[in-house]
């Protein structure tokens, strides 16, 4: 005669099912939390090289010969607004240098944005050459 084994789940398979469960879970909500994370560092990366090119196309609308190497290096405030929300607490305050070196082709600018935000100390580096070519 054989036994019959039971239709249901012991409470041992029950217990390791929950674990593994919760295992993945964690794990899920970490990953979001991260690319949260991310996301929001990327947005600041994004708009402080958009401050920086705008501040070397300025300069170069402004002429070759309106360049006077001895007024550089210039240090601004800056602000860095990812524009996501209207209130002003978000926004972040950081600095832009502007850098201008002679080189044998013509100018090369140089600016570096920084700041601090949430994540710590954070940069970013936009370089150009300027030629007096026409």
């Amino acid at each position: 005669m054989q036994k019959s084994r039971p239709n249901g789940l012991t409470i041992f398979e029950v217990v390791v099912s929950m674990v593994i469960v919760g295992f993945v879970l964690v794990g899920m909500i970490r990953l979001y939390s991260l690319g949260a994370a991310q996301s929001s560092i990327i947005r600041h990366k994004l708009m402080a090289v958009n401050l920086a090119q705008a501040e070397i196309e300025s300069l170069i609308s402004a002429s070759y010969e309106g360049i006077n190497i001895g007024n550089y290096p210039v240090t601004k405030t800056v602000k860095i607004d990812t524009g996501k929300t209207a209130a002003a607490s978000d926004d972040i305050s950081g600095t832009m240098i502007t850098s201008v070196a002679s080189v044998s082709e013509g100018y090369k600018i140089t600016v570096n944005v920084s700041w601090n935000d949430y994540y710590g100390a954070m940069s970013e580096v936009v370089t150009s050459t300027m030629t007096s070519y026409l």
